[in-house]
């Protein structure tokens, strides 16, 4: 069974960007190994404490479909959330089937990989403007989502330096690294690069004390060429999006408020207006349409504000739909990771290391990719959030369990 998890963890990684439903199959391969830990009722505290992140997510999709039936709205929080309510069976499988980290190292190069092909396909060959990945994945999800796998990639070198083929797995991992990074430039996002300089700092965190000093610093450089080069490549369209969105801001903060010059402010200062009339209990789903809506008739903002019906921001649309309630939440779960992994970050074994440092991304990428987006409005962004947060837990611990 440590074969089937291990081929589960192997999806998550490889598949999830590549087809469509992709980010579910590796939940639905570990949920359909419940019957195998049917006898886990009665060793129930030798599981308890390392079931934190399930129950932390548990408690976050609760809270969330109490506050999406106050307004009347279960049904669409339901089908958002049910990923993490399903991570308990999960979690528990790979805990009691650990697999070998091989799984893990070589899924996440091959869907870097898949994606920077992906990518360079739709540009040079279908002459899409932005490459993205299959329904739901539109560039913004899938840029992002593809350079926190080129993150996890790069954060698995450390492991892959101490490794008996280390030439194979360093070349394996950095041809997924920049894959991911390929892809995050070709699907045109822009808030993903934005807070490149954090996640920079966390590989640092994770290698500087690691890997030789000469190749610590050979691959920063290497990083920053590859960062330095996308942004001003104008065939990855980052450099004019960048540039267009500077000026629009600029254009908007000198008054000319609007759609037109300044799309997520406009977004986000309906938002705020809208918390200030409920902050405590927020709008749901529907009403925070029709909220838009009546400012929009105000005058108070773009009426064009009401074509978009998210936030284009986790914290703010958390708020504004699910109250402060929904809010604190989010909060603890984008907190989750980095509470669990930090500690690993000055680990001793290598692994334990590499594992601890792609926790401590995911909770700071996702973190900072929703700033600027809404990423848990959608799905593909709870599931992969909360199964990549499993099986970077349980991988963590198997050693010492």
């Amino acid at each position: 069974m440590n074969t089937w998890s291990g081929l589960a963890t192997w999806v998550s990684g490889a598949l999830s960007l590549a087809i469509p439903g992709g980010y579910l199959l590796a939940i639905a391969m570990l949920v359909l190994m419940l019957p195998l830990c049917s006898w886990w009722v009665t060793r129930l505290w030798d599981h308890a404490l390392p079931m934190l992140p399930a129950v932390v997510l548990a408690l976050f999709a609760v809270c969330w479909l109490v506050m999406a039936d106050w307004h009347g709205d279960i049904a669409n929080a339901f089908r958002l959330v049910w990923p993490a309510m399903a991570m308990a069976p999960c979690l528990l499988a790979l805990l009691m089937f650990p697999p070998s980290l091989a799984w893990l190292w070589s899924g996440l190069s091959v869907g870097g990989i898949y994606c920077g092909v992906s990518s360079v396909v739709q540009r040079a060959l279908l002459g899409l403007t932005r490459a993205s990945g299959p329904d739901p994945l539109h560039p913004i999800l899938f840029g992002n989502f593809s350079l926190l796998l080129a993150f996890f990639c790069l954060a698995g070198l450390g492991w892959a330096w101490c490794q008996m083929r280390r030439i194979r797995w360093m070349v394996t991992l950095m041809a997924g690294a920049l894959g991911g990074l390929i892809a995050s430039a070709l699907s045109g996002t822009r808030g993903g690069w934005v807070i490149m300089p954090i996640l920079l700092v966390m590989l640092w965190l994770i290698h500087g004390r690691q890997l030789p000093r000469r190749l610590t610093i050979r691959l920063a450089v290497g990083a920053m060429v590859m960062a330095v080069m996308a942004v001003w490549v104008p065939e990855t369209g980052v450099k004019a999006r960048i540039i267009m969105g500077l000026e629009h801001a600029s254009r908007y903060l000198q008054g000319e408020q609007g759609v037109a010059t300044g799309a997520r402010l406009e977004i986000w200062r309906g938002a705020l207006l809208l918390i200030a009339e409920r902050p405590l209990h927020g709008w749901g789903d529907q009403e925070y349409q029709e909220g838009l809506k009546r400012l929009g008739e105000e005058g108070r903002i773009d009426p064009a504000v009401v074509n978009y019906w998210h936030a284009h921001s986790d914290l703010l649309d958390a708020w504004v739909r699910r109250g402060v309630a929904g809010l604190l939440v989010l909060l603890m779960l984008y907190a989750l990771p980095i509470v669990l992994f930090w500690k690993g970050l000055g680990d001793r074994n290598p692994s334990r290391r590499a594992l601890a440092g792609c926790g401590v991304l995911l909770g700071v990428g996702l973190f900072g990719f929703g700033l600027s987006y809404s990423f848990m409005v959608y799905p593909v962004s709870i599931a992969l959030y909360s199964v990549w947060l499993c099986i970077l837990w349980a991988l963590y611990l198997a050693p010492s369990r």
